[in-house]
C-alpha cells in the first residue's frame, strides 16, 4: 500500500483533528484513514494476512463520500493506517474515553463487565438522557454474549457461568509488521450520545464520547509471567487510559474470607472448593503493584509523581460481605433535576460510600489502600455486586453457576458514571 498524498476524509462529517486508534494507540489525522476493500478479488492484507480484505488509501470516492476500491466496489468500513485493524466511525468523530479494567485472576472482571453493560443499556437513557450503543456489534460480540447469557436467558432456572478471560483468542488481534508478530487486545467500544432532555443535547459533537473498555486476563498483570513486551503489548492501554478500574475481590483474601463466613453462606467461602470456584494463587496487591509499575512506565512518570487521573477501586461480590459494613449508604447517589427530569450525580454520597468502604479495607487489608493511594491522588472506593446473589451448586451435576432468574446486579453502573462525571466533559452532570 504505497502512500502518495493525503486523501479526503470520509464523507463530510465533522471529524476530530487527531484520532487515536483504540487497538494500537497510534495517533493519526482523519485524512490518513485506511478503507477496507469489499471486492472478493481483494482478499489478503500484508499486515493482517490472507483471510482479511485489503486495506488501502483510496484514489476515488462516490458521491456519498465512500471510497471505491481498485475493482470499482464501494466500501463502507474503515481501518487504522498503522495496524490495519477495523475502526468504528465514532472514533473519528467523538473523543475517546479509555478505561483500563484490572484485576487478579478470578476477581470477577467478566461478570462485572457484563452486568455493567446491561445496566448501562437499561438505565442511561431513562435516567441520564444518554444513548448507550454498540459502536460495532461484531467487535463487542463476546461481551454481548455474556449479557445475553445472564440477563436475556429464556430459562430463569438455567445455571449460567462465564468462562474466564483467556490470554489469547477472539479478545486479541494479531498482525505481522516489520517481520514481527504483534498481538493487541480487542477493546469493547460503545458510543455515548446525548438524547433529548440532556443539558447538552444541542452540543452533541462536544460531549459525545467513544467509550473504550479494556479487559485483559488477570494473568496479563502477573509479574514475569504476564510481562508486556513489543510483540505482546496487551497492557499498553494503561498509558492512554482516562481512568483505571482496579477490581478487588474480598473473597480472595483469607483475612476477609474468615469474616465473610460469619455473615454469608456463599459456597465460594468453603475451605474445600470445587474446581469451578477459582481462587488466584497470587496476592492481589502483587497485581496492583505490577499495574502501577507498568502505568508509570507507559506514561513516562517518575517514581514520585502521582497519577493525575481518577482510579476507582471496585470492591466486588458485595452480596457476600455487605453485612460487615452496615454504615454504607444504601441509596442511589443521584438526584433528579426538577426542571429537566435529568439525574445529577451527588458527589457527597459517592464520597461517603467511598469513605466507609476505604475504612473497611484499611482495617483489614491496609496494603491495598496504601499501594493505590501512594500511586494516585484521586482514589474512590465503590462496592459492587455483579450478580446480587451467590453462586449455587447443582446437586446432580455438581456444576456451579448462577440461576439466571436470580441475578440482580447492584451498583455496577456507578464506577463509569462517576468516572465520566469527573472527566469534566459534561456528559454526566455532577454536583
Amino acid at each position: 500500500m504505497a502512500k502518495t498524498e493525503k486523501t479526503p476524509a470520509p464523507s463530510s462529517r465533522l471529524l476530530l483533528k487527531k484520532v487515536t486508534c483504540p487497538h494500537c494507540w497510534s495517533e493519526f489525522e482523519p485524512s490518513d484513514i485506511c478503507w477496507i476493500a469489499k471486492s472478493e478479488e481483494l482478499i489478503g492484507d500484508f499486515l493482517l494476512g490472507e483471510t482479511e480484505y485489503e486495506r488501502f488509501l483510496p484514489a476515488r470516492f462516490n458521491p456519498d463520500g465512500n471510497a471505491v476500491d481498485r475493482k470499482g466496489v464501494t466500501c463502507h468500513e474503515l481501518a487504522c493506517p498503522n495496524c490495519h485493524l477495523k475502526l468504528p466511525p465514532c472514533v473519528l468523530e467523538t473523543r475517546p474515553f479509555f478505561i483500563s479494567i484490572v484485576g487478579a485472576p478470578a476477581s470477577g472482571k467478566s461478570y462485572f463487565l457484563a452486568a455493567m453493560t446491561y445496566q448501562m443499556e437499561r438505565l442511561y437513557g431513562e435516567k441520564f438522557h444518554l444513548s448507550f450503543t454498540d459502536a460495532d456489534p461484531q467487535m463487542n460480540r463476546r461481551l454481548s454474549d455474556y449479557v445475553t447469557l445472564q440477563f436475556r436467558n429464556g430459562d430463569p432456572n438455567a445455571l449460567v457461568k462465564i468462562d474466564k478471560t483467556e490470554e489469547q483468542g477472539d479478545l486479541y488481534n494479531t498482525i505481522r509488521k516489520d517481520g514481527q508478530q504483534i498481538t493487541y487486545p480487542q477493546p469493547f467500544i460503545f458510543s455515548l450520545m446525548p438524547l433529548s432532555g440532556h443539558q447538552y443535547e444541542n452540543q452533541r459533537q462536544t460531549v459525545a464520547t467513544s467509550l473504550c473498555l479494556y479487559d485483559n486476563a488477570g494473568e496479563s498483570y502477573l509479574p514475569a509471567e504476564g510481562a508486556d513486551r513489543s510483540s505482546l503489548p496487551v497492557t499498553r492501554h494503561l498509558g492512554r487510559s482516562n481512568t483505571i478500574f482496579f477490581l478487588y475481590d474480598p473473597l480472595q483474601d483469607n483475612r476477609l474470607r474468615e469474616l465473610c463466613r460469619g455473615v454469608s453462606e456463599d459456597p465460594q467461602l468453603q475451605e474445600r472448593m470445587t474446581a469451578d470456584f477459582r481462587r488466584s494463587p497470587f496476592r492481589q496487591e502483587q497485581v496492583l503493584n505490577e499495574m502501577v509499575k507498568r502505568t508509570r512506565q507507559f506514561r513516562n512518570m517518575t517514581t514520585t509523581a502521582k497519577y493525575p487521573l481518577p482510579v476507582v477501586v471496585i470492591v466486588t461480590k458485595f452480596d457476600a460481605w455487605f453485612k460487615l459494613v452496615p454504615e454504607i449508604p444504601r441509596v442511589h447517589p443521584w438526584t433528579k433535576d426538577p426542571a429537566t427530569g435529568e439525574r445529577i450525580l451527588e458527589e457527597k454520597i459517592f464520597k461517603e460510600i467511598s469513605r466507609v468502604t476505604r475504612e473497611f479495607l484499611l482495617k483489614r487489608t491496609a496494603e491495598i489502600v496504601h499501594s493505590v493511594e501512594s500511586f494516585a491522588s484521586d482514589v474512590t472506593y465503590i462496592p459492587v455486586s455483579a450478580t446480587g446473589t451467590s453462586p449455587v451448586v447443582d446437586p446432580q451435576t455438581q456444576e456451579s453457576g448462577f440461576r439466571a432468574g436470580s441475578i440482580r446486579p447492584a451498583w455496577v453502573e456507578l464506577p463509569i458514571l462517576y468516572a465520566l462525571a469527573k472527566s469534566n466533559r459534561g456528559i454526566v452532570p455532577i454536583q
